[in-house]
């Protein structure tokens, strides 16, 4: 019988190493790499016959040299026994830090969470292991025409507009940052790309929100509130979905008109501007006015209390006067009494004539009588001054 010539040893193809890209979209990588597996398991086993047997010329010859003399039977036995046994270590797995195993046994999850470490789990059909990151904290841009670098998706994403609750047309721009909680609940209830679920219900728990403010509040002052209620909002559909997700964070970076009434807005925020600045030019005006008038009213109130005090003191002391007087006048009424009364009577007479009359200085030196006809022409400011 003529022999084959030895064939030429194949080269050894290169391991193959899980990369990146192996893990899918959704956060899942498998837990063995099966080719790579059975390469190592292949490679392991030449090189420990050719230490055995020897320099073959070829694996075939080392194979033929190591088994040749033994039993097909316990050839086959033994053959089973290691197949029996790689089965069974392919039920070894790692799940690594910042990662989680999820254990379903014939679909029905058995092991809902498997902590980071080395792990055992009956061999595939029966079970099968998830590895799920549940460490990583993830981005999905809403209504944001170019995402950011990185975090590409097959779908491209579209506008985000929304109506106010004065039905104005708003557009939104927003970033979702979110993670795996409940790898079980995400691996089973979250049948498609976790992205395209976050997008869904962001742009749902948007859209009941917006539709309770006008749009002054969501464009200046309620823009804080917003993002804490659209957070709150989609965390309670999540949960109710079941998705096993978490919202870490909501990053409201814009809310604006659309360009078609962008001019009008900003006509009605310089109104708005130019109101709140004449608002406070009236406020400090008042604040440096009050205060001004408070101190004169109290200068006034100061003055008037003094000229009170003044008066009182005066009126009693006149009285005072008067009552010792009085006093006096009712010890001697009879003596007096007929006396100051005439007296009286002449000195507001005088009082009362004196500033009417025109008086005439005489020079009694010269003698004779003087003719007052003489003096009854003349006029009231002649006839004031004194003639000497």
């Amino acid at each position: 019988m003529t022999e084959l010539p030895p064939s030429p040893t194949p080269p050894e193809p290169e391991e193959e190493r899980p990369s990146a890209e192996q893990e899918t979209t959704d956060g899942r990588r498998p837990s063995i790499n099966w080719r790579a597996l059975a390469g190592r398991i292949s490679r392991a086993l030449r090189h420990f016959i050719h230490i055995l047997i020897g320099d073959g010329e070829s694996p075939l010859d080392d194979l033929k040299s190591a088994f040749g003399h033994l039993q097909p039977r316990r050839l086959l036995w033994g053959l089973a026994g290691l197949f029996i046994l790689a089965y069974l270590l392919t039920g070894i797995y790692v799940v690594d830090p910042g990662e989680a195993g999820v254990v379903r046994r014939f679909g029905a999850v058995v092991v809902p969470r498997a902590e980071p470490g080395l792990h055992y789990r009956l061999p595939w059909p029966v079970d099968q292991v998830d590895i799920i990151n549940v460490n990583d904290v993830r981005r999905e841009s809403v209504g944001i025409l170019e995402p950011e670098a990185g975090h590409e998706h097959p779908e491209p994403p579209s506008k985000l507009q929304v109506l106010s609750g004065d039905t104005n047309v708003i557009d939104i721009e927003l970033i979702v940052q979110y993670q795996v909680r409940d790898p079980a609940d995400f691996l089973i209830n979250v049948e498609y790309a976790p992205y395209l679920l976050i997008r869904d219900v962001a742009r749902q728990a948007v859209t009941v929100l917006f539709s309770r403010q006008p749009v002054d509040a969501i464009l200046t002052t309620e823009r804080q509130s917003l993002q804490q209620n659209i957070q709150s909002e989609m965390q309670r559909k999540l949960d109710a979905y079941g998705s096993g997700l978490v919202v870490v964070g909501i990053n409201l970076q814009k809310a604006f008109p659309p360009d078609e009434v962008a001019d009008a807005f900003t006509d009605v925020n310089s109104a708005r501007e130019d109101k709140a600045r004449a608002i406070n030019e009236a406020n400090g005006y008042a604040n440096s006015t009050i205060p001004e008038a408070r101190g004169q009213a109290q200068q006034v109130l100061a003055d008037a209390q003094s000229y009170r005090s003044d008066a009182l003191a005066q009126a009693n002391g006149a009285a005072q006067a008067f009552a010792s007087v009085l006093a006096e006048y009712g010890t001697n009424s009879q003596i007096y009494g007929e006396e100051v009364t005439r007296y009286r009577l002449y000195l507001e007479t005088l009082e009362k004539v004196l500033p009417r009359v025109q008086v005439y200085v005489v020079d009694s030196e010269n003698g004779g009588s003087v003719n007052l006809r003489l003096f009854g022409n003349a006029t009231g400011s002649e006839s004031g001054n004194s003639n000497q």
